[in-house]
């Protein structure tokens, strides 16, 4: 086997470790979750949505929060943007 085939396999076997595993899994034992289990799993973002790039300012507390969260939900942040806004709107029609 060639070194370059060394590194390949070495790459295939290394774990992938979610953000959330990192944050929730005691220090010094392994997580046996198969990094193909996470990588495998339907995403509801796997349909095309059509988007609208739009630019503001949000308070700092709020933008660090909002980092943790989606860390935490494994979601992009534009996401939990998306669904925070659908619920507010969808509180205003019903009220």
């Amino acid at each position: 086997m060639s070194k370059v085939d060394d590194i390949k396999n070495m790459k295939r076997q290394q774990k992938v470790i979610t953000p959330t595993q990192v944050l929730t899994d005691p220090v010094g034992e392994e997580n046996n979750t198969s990094s193909n289990e996470y990588n495998n799993q339907p995403r509801k973002e796997d349909k095309k949505v059509e988007r609208k790039r739009v630019s503001f300012d949000i308070r700092t507390d709020l933008h660090k929060e909002l980092k943790m969260q989606s860390i935490l939900q494994e979601k992009n942040i534009y996401l939990l943007i998306e669904e925070a806004l659908e619920k507010y709107l969808n509180e205003l029609k019903n009220n």
